[in-house]
């Protein structure tokens, strides 16, 4: 949890699950043959899954304050 203090870190994990969840995103749609999504959609995710990171962080300091 310490790793995750440092923003730089939780940007990098998210921008990794937000091409992670993007991919799956396209691979599930079963057609192989379609674009895949656009680095837009991948800043979406990316953007909700540090919004997350943030929340675990901040309720975990709070905790053990």
């Amino acid at each position: 949890m310490k790793y995750l203090k440092k923003t730089w870190i939780r940007i990098i994990i998210s921008l990794f699950a937000g091409s992670l969840i993007a991919e799956l995103i396209h691979i599930s749609t079963g057609d192989p043959n379609r674009q895949g999504p656009t680095s837009l959609s991948l800043l979406v995710y990316a953007l909700i899954v540090f919004g997350i990171l943030t929340l675990v962080v901040n309720k975990f300091n709070k905790r053990n304050l």
